[in-house]
């Protein structure tokens, strides 16, 4: 018993460890999630519920969008 609020706590703080390296911008979401164990979407919902925003922009969207577009079909 003690060994899994032990294994929680930990687990807990992974989750809130890469949740402030994402906010302060010394990782990526993909970083973070694999640090804390959890997948993207897992991490991004984890962010949410806290209340942490995020700093990606349409712009930034756009631009990914636009280089993926071009390794996937050059021109």
């Amino acid at each position: 018993m003690i060994r899994r609020f032990m294994e929680k706590g930990i687990a807990d703080f992974r989750k809130e460890r890469a949740a402030v390296l994402y906010v302060e911008g010394k990782t990526s979401i993909s970083g973070a999630a694999e640090m804390a164990g959890v997948t993207i979407r897992e991490m991004v919902q984890l962010l949410v519920s806290k209340g942490y925003g995020s700093s990606y922009s349409l712009e930034d969207f756009r631009r990914g969008a636009k280089l993926f577009q071009k390794t996937v079909k050059p021109e």
